[in-house]
């Protein structure tokens, strides 16, 4: 297996082929063609399976639902070692610590905090449901395996106030939902669709009125989501979700870890690994949740991060929480001078990773740990090979299953700067 959820088989010219749905060990026949230059396949037919295949679940977006969960948690481990080894390979290093264990989820179904389905309408019945990878093909679910309690039953809510609203004349142009739900079972959507704020109203309302604690609207735009901005129809904006021992705002039209209990154990290791000290510094800060882990181990802890809502909720829940120690700065990470002053800098960036010029910030800096939190391990790979042969040493690497049933994998490392 490798990274993006495939598994590498090879022609007998030697050519790789990647293939969606096998697993290492299996013979299989594929359905294969070239894209971008690249043979990619999908399995049609499991001739001799593996002892580790399952029968897979029927969410479409779930590309390890077929490999039982001990073993995914073995692939992923060799993923991101396969994804180290080629990255220090390619610049000429040698010598990558090892990869530790993956740290299994706390829950392997149920554990999600928010999803993102599509909305399909069959003879005037709403669907929720999620697309093929690499297709527009929408595969309705009358229920989400991953979605949280709170999440899933408003999932249903929503399907069914959706169908109530085109029965009275009243059909929504809505693409696709986003639903965020805490542990309490509050839950906050997103209607995603074409049209303006006041076409959605009436729903936002009804939502509401059926259980919802908020609801609010986004133009549909091919760039991405909410990238034209988003706007309350009722109730409330944010919830307030549990990480460990913290609560939280999140909200349905911001980023927050979509494994809130998962992410809670990375956060406290975190916390561990980077001991104490005077001054931190958190690049793509979001709202907060490792700088308010930090603040009990360091005097100041200041959170850098560009979204402006992002840090308007940082900021009211270090007043709510009492934490006069955390700073939020609205400021672009991308834009960064060397970091001075700090004991400990810590990144945790979107899955395209660090760019050039971070890296170089950060290498001409004086700080002497780095604690680098990824989503990505080709990326993440790419960033600690070039910081490692810059001065800044990798010393050590945890991941965790933060996603069951996917082959996302989220990464914790310790970079220490050499004499």
């Amino acid at each position: 297996m490798v990274h993006g959820g495939v598994a590498v088989a090879r022609l007998p010219t030697g050519e790789v082929v990647l293939v969606e749905g096998a697993l290492p060990g299996e013979l299989v026949r594929v359905e294969a063609g070239r894209r971008k230059g690249v043979l990619r396949g999908r399995v049609v037919e499991v001739v001799e399976p593996s002892p580790h295949r399952v029968d897979p679940p029927d969410h479409p977006g779930l590309d390890y639902g077929h490999v039982a969960y001990a073993h995914q948690l073995e692939l992923k481990r060799g993923v991101v070692e396969d994804a180290l080894r080629r990255a220090f390979a390619s610049a000429g290093l040698e010598g990558a610590p090892p990869v530790e264990d993956v740290v299994p989820a706390p829950s392997e179904w149920r554990y999600r905090a928010v999803v993102q389905p599509a909305v399909v309408w069959t003879g005037g019945q709403a669907a929720l449901g999620y697309r093929r990878p690499g297709s527009a093909e929408v595969v309705p679910l009358g229920s989400d395996p991953v979605a949280s309690t709170g999440v899933d039953a408003a999932y249903r809510t929503v399907r069914a106030e959706l169908t109530r609203a085109a029965a009275d004349g009243r059909r929504p142009r809505v693409s696709e939902v986003v639903i965020r739900a805490n542990d309490e079972g509050e839950a906050l959507v997103a209607l995603v669709g074409v049209g303006e704020a006041r076409s959605a109203l009436d729903l936002g309302h009804r939502l509401v009125a059926a259980g919802l604690a908020g609801a609010s609207w986004a133009p549909a735009d091919p760039r991405g989501r909410f990238r034209r901005g988003h706007e309350r129809l009722a109730g409330k904006r944010t919830v307030l979700q549990r990480f460990g021992d913290l609560t939280l705002s999140v909200s349905a039209t911001s980023f927050a870890q979509p494994n809130p209990a998962g992410a809670a154990r990375l956060y406290a290791d975190l916390a561990a690994w980077a001991g104490e000290g005077d001054e931190a510094l958190e690049l793509y800060a979001g709202g907060g949740a490792i700088a308010f882990h930090l603040a009990p181990r360091y005097r100041s802890v200041t959170a850098l991060e560009v979204d402006a809502s992002a840090v308007a909720r940082g900021r009211a829940d270090a007043e709510r929480l009492g934490l006069a120690n955390v700073r939020f700065v609205k400021g672009d990470a991308r834009r960064l001078l060397p970091p001075e002053g700090f004991d400990l800098v810590v990144v945790d960036p979107p899955r395209a990773g660090l760019s050039a010029e971070v890296r170089r910030a950060l290498v001409a800096g004086t700080f002497p740990r780095l604690a680098y939190v990824s989503c990505d391990a080709a990326t993440w790979a790419r960033d600690v090979a070039d910081l490692h042969a810059n001065g800044l040493r990798l010393a050590r690497v945890r991941p965790y299953d933060l996603q069951p049933h996917t082959h996302h994998v989220e990464l914790l490392s310790v970079l220490e700067r050499a004499a």
